[in-house]
């Protein structure tokens, strides 16, 4: 690997230095870096003359000059450099780009993610992004408020409903003066807050099984999110599923629906995990046993005493802090899933709160399967 000595060099600002002196050689240290993101050590035992070279490494000092200040060997020094790059420790601070200061934390996250792009490139990855999520209830909702926190600014929003009082629960944009709007207008008015670069396209639209799926996704759309849950999440994720399929667009189902209040979803990439077809009736065999119920609360408003009828799907009750582990995770793994970022991609997962522990299931292809078999 060819060396600049006219370039300035820059430890990562998500790595850490630790050193200890070799008792049993004279003059020798390990030097243990170590990814504060990753939890990664990379030791090392080095010369002492080593380690008066990292403090220079600021993104201030040239090579040449460091070279000269130290009266240490080019080609030592060479090497030195050389091994610190290869194993991604260091940056050549000319490289760096201007960019927005709020994102310098995520960037140092980014940069620790061991893939060919660096984490400024990471960053301009994710704002080309083009985003469609169907339902944006409380886990939908959540999942476009931290993409859009991370930095995507595109993307399309589908739902009917209208914020009622009881949304103030778990819809983290619910407040006094949006209730009675529809969900995806008062949505977008909360990102807009966020980040006013964002374009937000939105349809207040019923979701049926004639329904047009190509007035939402268009063909350059990088992921689909489904967290609508009515009439049932299963049904939605087969008619969209099969609509991105042939297409080679993937999905990404939420979790935190009905008796699944902190499940991680599940997501679904053409060519690469099991189709929608798949999961269905992997789901249709582990839940057929299952049936929900429906709940209706009746209630009196404080102010005007009418009535209002509150339908439940499911029964099951459920708090925020659900809602948003299932949101962070579905952030995470989408994402990762953008950046190119290898992760688990056929397990689906729940938390259960009570053991303190996680309960898997592997998601298989169907040999029988006609779309993906």
């Amino acid at each position: 690997m060819n060396t600049n000595f006219n370039t300035c060099y820059k430890l990562k600002d998500s790595v850490e230095v630790y050193i200890q002196k070799n008792e049993n050689r004279v003059g020798e240290f390990y030097i243990q870096f170590y990814r504060i993101n990753t939890r990664e050590k990379v030791l090392i035992e080095s010369h002492a003359l080593m380690l008066e070279v990292l403090p220079l490494l600021d993104g201030l000092h040239s090579l040449d000059s460091i070279s000269q200040k130290l009266s240490i060997e080019m080609n030592s020094l060479h090497q030195f450099i050389h091994f610190l790059k290869t194993q991604n420790l260091i940056i050549d601070a000319s490289m760096q780009t201007e960019i927005n200061e709020r994102f310098s934390r995520q960037i140092a996250f980014f940069d620790d993610l061991n893939i060919s792009l660096s984490g400024e490139d990471c960053q301009k990855a994710l704002e080309s992004k083009k985003i469609v999520i169907f339902g944006a209830g409380s886990v939908g909702s959540s999942i476009a408020i931290l993409l859009a926190r991370m930095g995507i600014q595109n993307f399309v929003l589908i739902d009917y409903k209208r914020l009622k009082r009881s949304n103030a629960t778990k819809h983290f944009y619910t407040h006094k003066n949006n209730l009675n709007a529809y969900k995806t207008l008062a949505l977008k008015e909360y990102l807009l807050e966020i980040d006013t670069r964002l374009n937000i396209k939105t349809f207040e639209d019923k979701i049926i099984p004639s329904s047009d799926l190509s007035l939402y996704i268009n063909d350059n759309t990088d992921l689909v999110i489904n967290t609508m849950d009515e009439p049932y999440i299963g049904h939605l994720s087969l008619k969209i599923g099969r609509f991105c399929y042939p297409k080679n667009i993937a999905m990404f189902v939420g979790g935190g629906f009905n008796a699944h209040s902190m499940s991680t979803g599940e997501i679904i990439i053409p060519k690469v995990t099991p189709c929608i077809d798949c999961y269905v009736n992997d789901f249709k065999e582990r839940l057929k046993d299952y049936h929900p119920t429906y709940i209706t609360i009746s209630h009196n408003t404080p102010s005007n005493k009418e009535s209002e009828n509150d339908v439940i799907l499911g029964g099951c009750g459920s708090i925020s802090a659900c809602s948003l582990f299932s949101a962070s995770y579905a952030s995470l793994c989408i994402v990762y899933f953008l950046l190119g970022v290898d992760f688990p991609k056929t397990k689906r997962g729940e938390y259960l709160i009570n053991q303190g522990e996680f309960f898997w299931i592997e998601l298989k292809k169907h040999k029988e399967c006609k779309v993906c078999g």
